[in-house]
Parts: C-alpha cells; structure tokens; sequence
C-alpha cells in the first residue's frame, strides 16, 4: 500500500446510509470526561452484561481465575477492538460506515458497518428490555406484591414463551423506547444516558461491599485449586465478544473528543478501569449467591446459581432481606433500560436510511415487532449465544480497520467505493470463525466448540487476511466527498 492514495472524483451518490452519516459530521469535540469515558461506563454497568459472569466455573475456581480471564479480555478489547478504531475516528472527524469504508468499501459499510450494525443495535435494545422486565417483576415478587406463579412460562412451538404479565411489561416498553425514537426524542435519551451510568455504578459497588462484608466467604478472591486453569478462555470470550459491538462505537466516540490523548484517557477509565471494576463487584456478587432461596420456592424463572440477578434475589434476599433485595433489582431493572434506548436509536438511524419507507409508522412498527419477538420467547436471554455472535460479526470488522490504520501509518485514508475486496473477505472468514461455537451447538461437532475465545481468533484472522491481501494488491482510490474535510488536526 502507497502512503498517498489516488483520489477519483466525486462519486455522484453513496449508498443511503454511508450518505446519511456523511451528512451528519461530528462538528462538536468535547473531552473524555463527558464522551468516551461516561460512554463506556455505561457499557460495564449494563446488567445482562454482568449476568452470566459468576456462572462459568466459579465454584471450582474462586474469584481468582474468572477476574483474571475478564481483566485481560478488558485489555485486549482496549488494545485490539478499540483503540485503533477510535484512533481513525479522531483524525477522520467522521462516523462508523464512512470510516469502516475504507477498509470495506461503501457498499461493504452500508451492509456491515450499517444495517448489520443497526440490526444488532435492535438486539441489544430487546436484551435490555427484557432484562429490566425480568429484574422489575423479580423486586415486585421480592416485596409479595405479585405472585410467582404469575410469571412462570409457558411453551410455544417449542419456544419458551413468557407469562402474560411478562408480555404486557414487554409491550410497555418496548412501544415506549421506539416510539421515543421515531419521535427523534433525543434529548430525552441523552440525558437518560448520561443519569443512569454513575448511578448503576454506584449501586453496583456499594452491592458488592456488602455482599463481601456479610456473605462471601474468607479467601474466595485468592483461592485457586491447583488443578484450575488461571485464564479460563469461555470468560475471556464473554467480555471480549461482548466488547466487540460497543468496541467498535469508539469511532464516533473516538471522532467527539478534542485531542488524541483523550482517545487514550478515556479508553484508560472507561473500558479499563470501569470494566475492571464492575466486573469484579459482579463476580463478588456471585459468589453471595447460595443458589436457593426461602423466597417463592417453586420458581425456576431464574438463571443458575452466581447470576447477578440470582445474586440479588437469592443471595442479598436471604441475608440483607426482601426488601432490600426487591429495591436493588428495581433500581438496576429501571437502569437496564438505558441502552435499550440507545440500541434502538442505533437500529432507526440505520434502517430509515437504507430504507426510506421505514421512516414513518412501518419502522416503528417493524423495530417493535422484532424486539418483543426477542423478548417473549426468552431468545434475549441466551446471552451467551448473543455475545458470540457479536463477537463473530463486528470483532472483524474491527479486524480489518486495525490492519488498514497500520498499513497507513494511522491516518484514515478516505472512502472508498463499491465492495472492497480484501476487507470483505478478511471480514467474512472472520465470521465464520467467530460462529464456530454456534455451530457446535447446530452440528454437535465438539471441535467447533473447542475454538475458544472465538471473538479473538475471528479479529486475528481479519487482519492477517487484510494485511496480506492489500500488500498484495493493487491500492484502491479514494472518493472525494462533497464537503471541507475535518481532523483531529483542527
């Protein structure tokens, strides 16, 4: 690859969502403290998120293992799935699909980096609905003011189908947060956003001190049976995975900060710092989980024992009370909420300019329709299967951004039309890797299973595939857009 591309004239049209994020620049830079770092604090504090944490082994191995296994996924997300992306976001000033264009080309970020990623933003926003739903109806149980028998599934098609209050909650809010977007209530949102992470946080922490003062057993922190394995890969594949969709957010995030070290400092507290953090207090937490509960004792509505929600309302219900418990889940269900917003705000940008008809009720309709699909039949609260699914569609794209930003020595080279072809190809092996433990559970092929942490080798094989591919090709012209270009420069 040449250091200085050739640059075609003016492309007369972009695919529709590369030309609706070209149309809205990031013109307004402001510091880490109030974009990257209270942006990806929200991420950590999210409680699907910290759910299936304390569950994968942890009885074998302490705290030890599971924290060290997410400490160093939270680093190689900082590193791999981050900072070369927020990197190209700063110099370029631009969002996601028009920066991944250049390593994809416009219509592979139309697809990719834009329906592909709204869709997923659509995902998230049911997983956040249908959490917060569960952890409320969970606190009212807590205080006996519903009865658990109302909650309990039934069955549809074979699918786990939820109760009927379960769906009318489902419907609540999921026609409330959709609707909030087509209104273009941003404002509201925002301001949502930047309320529920300290506060989640806080919870959080002050959660985790008193389960470690009053439940946790002496040494749980630092045993580790020799047998045990320090670094426990199906961890590692859960918050690297995880990271891989909000990973890839940093591009704008990166694009909204003023200097190149509040790329850095915001990366540093946001991901490194708050996910340590959370991580932790939620794997504290499971271990206060005794995996029974004096409280409605014939519901099998929650996950196995160490969930962070079996935590509260097992563990902190058993000790501190019911009511305590009851308030702390309604709190943390009311927070869960936050990204549900975002996540849909994410999916309407998206389809409403990729599909015009869908910018009236037809998107609305469509968004809500899938979302309580999602909800109702419990697929929200496969999280693992979500997570490695995430990790296999967006840590190539990743992938192939990082390999770009070190071919061109970190400058964002410009749009480049059409498909490109080592990009979408470095990208789609990497997809197939990173589904190999779906697949297991499709073929019963226990060595797709063994391919762990997927969401790692999916990002690896991305960028040796681009990286050969471009040196040895032929280096692809850029297309000069409509408008005065911005940079970190500026």
């Amino acid at each position: 690859m040449t250091s200085s591309p050739i640059i075609e004239p003016l492309s007369a049209a972009f695919p529709p969502v590369v030309q609706s994020q070209i149309d809205r620049p990031i013109v307004h830079r402001r510091s880490w403290l109030t974009t990257i770092a209270p942006a990806y604090l929200g991420v950590f504090v999210w409680v699907p998120f910290l759910d299936p944490l304390g569950t994968v082994d942890q009885g074998s191995a302490g705290l030890l293992s599971p924290f060290l296994s997410a400490l160093l996924a939270l680093i190689a997300g900082y590193l791999l799935l981050y900072d070369r992306p927020a990197r190209l976001g700063w110099s370029s000033g631009e969002r996601l699909p028009v920066v991944a264009s250049a390593s994809l080309g416009t219509e592979g970020a139309e697809w990719i980096a834009g329906v592909l990623y709204g869709l997923f933003g659509l995902v998230w926003c049911a997983v956040s609905i249908y959490f917060s739903v569960k952890l409320i109806l969970l606190g009212l149980i807590s205080w006996n003011l519903i009865d658990a028998a109302g909650v309990l599934r039934g069955n549809f098609g074979g699918l786990p189908l939820e109760s009927p209050l379960f769906l009318i909650c489902v419907a609540f809010w999921t026609f409330i947060i959709t609707a909030a977007n087509g209104l273009r209530l941003v404002s509201v949102i925002a301001a949502l956003l930047k309320v529920y992470a300290p506060v989640a946080a806080l919870l959080l922490i002050l959660a985790a001190a008193w389960a470690w003062a009053h439940v946790v057993p002496d040494g749980t922190l630092t045993s580790r049976p020799a047998t045990a394995a320090l670094i426990e890969p199906r961890i590692f594949q859960l918050v690297f995975g995880y990271f891989a969709f909000a990973g890839l957010m940093g591009v704008e995030w990166g694009a909204a900060v003023r200097e190149r070290r509040d790329v850095r400092i915001g990366g540093w507290l946001g991901i490194l710092a708050a996910g340590a953090v959370t991580v932790l207090s939620a794997l504290v937490l499971g271990a206060s989980d005794p995996g029974v509960s004096k409280m409605a004792g014939g519901l099998d509505w929650i996950p196995a024992r160490g969930s962070f929600q079996g935590a509260l309302f097992r563990g902190i219900g058993a000790t501190a009370g019911s009511k305590a418990a009851g308030l702390l889940l309604l709190l943390f269900g009311v927070a869960a909420l936050a990204p549900a917003c975002y996540g849909s705000a994410i999916y309407t940008s998206r389809f409403r300019a990729h599909w015009p008809v869908l910018q009236k009720r037809a998107g609305v309709c469509l968004g809500c329709g899938l979302i309580f699909v999602l909800a109702a039949t419990a697929l929200a609260a496969r999280l693992e299967t979500i997570f490695t699914i995430s990790g296999a569609l967006f840590a190539p794209v990743a992938g192939v951004m990082t390999a770009e930003s070190l071919l061109s020595r970190g400058r964002w080279t410009g749009v480049r039309g059409g498909w490109r072809l080592p990009g979408v190809s470095a990208w789609s092996l990497g997809v197939l890797i990173g589904l190999a433990p779906v697949m297991e559970g499709l073929t019963g092929s226990t060595r797709l299973g063994s391919i762990q942490p997927a969401a790692l080798y999916a990002y690896l094989a991305a960028v040796i595939v681009y990286g050969a591919a471009s040196l040895l090709g032929p280096n692809a012209p850029t297309v000069a857009i409509a408008r005065a270009e911005r940079s970190g420069d500026a």
